[in-house]
């Protein structure tokens, strides 16, 4: 018989311990650096459907543009070529490239922060996140879920641009026995978002087996297929670097039925075998194949006037293959009064791409061909389409280029995480890494192909000293390497850029009272890059790059985790980073701040649950977010006005109802309808923060 499920609504938003940061399960307090597990708790609290909503709420992380992995952490910005920004199961690749991952297949997020290239490979030197995904259990649990969304605020009405959510998760045993485990996760939303005449429809399909082989050893298999459709959309732009001259935040520049869309599938194998001496033996594999293709109108240049918008008609198709490999031997063992924690493996990637220009037409921006919408009052469907446009502008055949990249990866790695005394703790790691980039081009005449080796030895060491059970004090030294991504260019076309290098020192320190109810961890770090990449807007390619110098950031993070009643917890955190440019080629660049990169950032999120027999089963939640004033863009030039994107506060609240075996959840985001820009990749594409946002959310559990 079907039995209902109670609902958990306590348990900690911050887990003690995290695999990620060293592969291997050790205490947060016995790690060497600033690690933040955060749980389905917390995911559900902040009523989070996709994984960049809870960033704000991570201390020393920022979203930084609209794919899955435009991040800021530390100062630091990976974008849609870092893969190892955002891992799943601890190997890189997202099913989709565009929007953030949906939660609803995940149980719990880890975040690295700092250097991490010694045991995960091509890391920027910020950080990394890894998605813990939802695997196949034993005991039966069914859930299903149905959630609405719609603005209120920039004009827009409550019935105005309404949305839905439906999904199930599904998990238990295939027949009577534990040896076959099954789990089914369904994700399907559609609605409008706040930009004119702009939506997304996401399908998300996800299921899994686990064969317990024997109780030693284990293998899961997990599928994801994800679709996405949305609005073509180059978000806002800023006239002379003026953010104070940027449109109202429904602007958008292309034509309603200008679109993108994506389909991505992933398979992934996790195999586990436990020695009967301690030791256990890991080998993951993941494969995804992937596909997007645009057809829209992309805004090109910003004209004189200041009043309107050049055009470019845009075709892109885009295919993808990446295939990554990490087994490693996980080894205790004690050596003269030593604890040893050893890991030892290797990691193998391969990634290709084909990257084919269908249409790139940067049209006139005056005379009778001349193809400009305003700024501040556009109006669509005047543009012809794009069918009956030119593919290239004259004398411009070579801008319609077929690349195909393919890059090689290979590492071997160890670290040991050494017991000393009952006190004194010691880490050590090392890591070779190999990477090998050919590119080729398939469409135009006399390009030459080019192949392009690296390698790198990376150190990593830490020191912990823990005078009592409340106390965990540490120094860490960690790097981080990444190699220039294939299709980065320059304003030639060219790519002839080296590896980016980075390395870090960090102090902090790490509390733990009331019984694990009161946590916290404080850090103060200094992290120096070399070859540091810069991208910015041409004319010609759409994206370029340049190789800068040296950057640096230094700062320090405070994050506190609370439970001061069974019935409320909270999270809280601060970060000052001063990330800058120390050393360019460019001099207008030396000490100017790195794009994004907010000098002051805090956020606060609390939860109380009344426990009163008259309110029992509701409560409520409240959180703040401040970030401060940030660059938009890296200056090339003396006299160029440098874009400041304005700090904001905004306030998000929750109400909660969970009884028995369902949930309900009203959330307003931007409770006060703030107008903020979350970030900015040039003054041609400005992404808003959302204006107030309401989800009504329902959640049934059955075991």
């Amino acid at each position: 018989m079907t039995q209902l499920k109670s609902i958990k609504v306590t348990s900690p938003f911050i887990a003690k311990a995290g695999h990620s940061a060293l592969k291997m399960d050790v205490q947060a307090r016995d790690t060497p650096f600033s690690i933040s597990t955060y749980t389905g708790s917390f995911i559900h609290a902040i009523e989070a459907a996709q994984v960049n909503t809870l960033y704000p709420y991570m201390t020393g992380v920022q979203a930084a543009g609209n794919t899955g992995d435009d991040l800021v952490f530390r100062g630091f910005t990976s974008s849609v070529n870092d893969q190892n920004s955002v891992l799943v199961d601890g190997l890189p690749g997202l099913a989709t490239r565009f929007g953030s991952p949906v939660t609803i297949g995940i149980s719990q997020i880890d975040v690295v922060r700092g250097p991490a290239s010694v045991l995960n490979g091509e890391e920027q030197p910020g950080g990394f996140v890894n998605l813990v995904t939802k695997k196949p259990e034993a005991d039966p649990l069914y859930e299903f879920s149905a959630s609405g969304t719609t603005y209120d605020g920039s004009g827009i009405g409550v019935t105005d641009k309404l949305g839905g959510d439906f999904a199930a998760d599904l998990t238990g045993p295939l027949g009577h026995s534990d040896r076959l485990l099954y789990r089914l996760v369904l994700d399907d939303a559609n609605g409008n978002t706040f930009r004119n005449n702009s939506y997304s429809h996401s399908v998300y399909f996800a299921p899994s087996l686990t064969w317990n082989i024997s109780d030693a050893t284990s293998l899961t298999a997990q599928y994801v297929f994800q679709r996405l459709k949305y609005s073509y959309d180059t978000e806002l732009v800023a006239p002379n670097n003026n953010i104070a001259l940027v449109a109202p935040i429904t602007t958008r520049y292309q034509q309603p039925n200008d679109e993108e869309h994506e389909y991505g599938s992933v398979l992934t194998l996790l195999f586990n075998h436990q020695f009967d001496n301690g030791m256990s033996w890991n080998l993951n594999t993941r494969d995804v194949w992937h596909t997007d293709d645009a057809h829209g109108y992309d805004v090109a240049s910003i004209l004189n006037n200041l009043q309107d918008v050049g055009l470019r008609a845009r075709g892109q198709l885009n295919k993808r293959r990446y295939d990554y490999l990490d087994t490693n031997l996980h080894m205790p063992f004690d050596t003269f009064g030593i604890q040893h924690n050893m890991v030892v493996g290797l990691t193998e990637g391969r990634d290709v791409a084909t990257l084919d220009r269908t249409q790139f037409y940067n049209a006139p921006t005056f005379g009778p061909k001349a193809l400009i919408m305003s700024i501040y009052d556009p109006i669509y469907g005047l543009t012809p389409a794009l069918s009956s446009l030119p593919l290239y502008a004259p004398g411009s055949a070579s801008l319609l280029t077929d690349r195909l990249t393919t890059t090689y990866s290979f590492g071997t790695y160890f670290a040991d995480v050494m017991t000393l005394s009952s006190q004194w703790k010691a880490t050590l790691g090392l890591r070779y890494s190999h990477d090998r980039q050919a590119i080729e081009e398939l469409r135009v005449a006399g390009v030459p192909s080019s192949s392009k080796p690296g390698s790198k030895v990376l150190p990593m060491a830490g020191l912990i000293y823990q005078p009592s059970e409340h106390w965990s004090h540490y120094i860490s030294y960690s790097t981080s390497y990444v190699p220039p991504s294939a299709n980065a260019i320059d304003i030639h076309g060219v790519n002839n850029f080296v590896p980016t290098t980075a390395s870090q020192v960090e102090l902090g320190s790490k509390a733990n009272f009331m019984q694990g109810r009161l946590t916290g961890t404080l850090a103060v770090f200094r992290i120096d890059e070399k070859n540091l990449l810069s991208s910015f807007k041409c004319a010609s390619y759409g994206t370029c790059y340049t190789q800068v110098g040296k950057a640096r950031s230094q700062g320090a993070e405070l994050e506190v985790n609370a439970r001061p009643l069974p019935n409320w917890q909270l999270t809280a955190g601060y970060a000052f980073t001063a990330a800058q440019i120390v050393a360019s080629t460019i001099p207008a660049q030396v000490d100017t701040r790195l794009p994004n990169a907010p000098e002051h950032s805090s956020h606060l999120w609390s939860r109380y649950d009344f426990s009163s027999a008259s309110l029992q089963g509701l409560g409520f939640g409240v959180g703040v977010i401040r970030s401060g004033e940030r660059a938009g863009i890296t200056p090339t030039a003396f006299n160029q006005p440098v874009l400041q994107l304005p700090a904001y506060t905004r306030v998000d609240a929750a109400l909660y109802y969970n009884r028995d075996q369902y949930a309900l959840t009203l959330k307003v985001e931007n409770l006060f309808n703030k107008i903020y820009y979350q970030s900015s990749s040039s003054n041609l594409a400005i992404l808003p923060g959302n204006p107030r946002l309401i989800t009504l959310s329902a959640r049934f559990y059955f075991e």
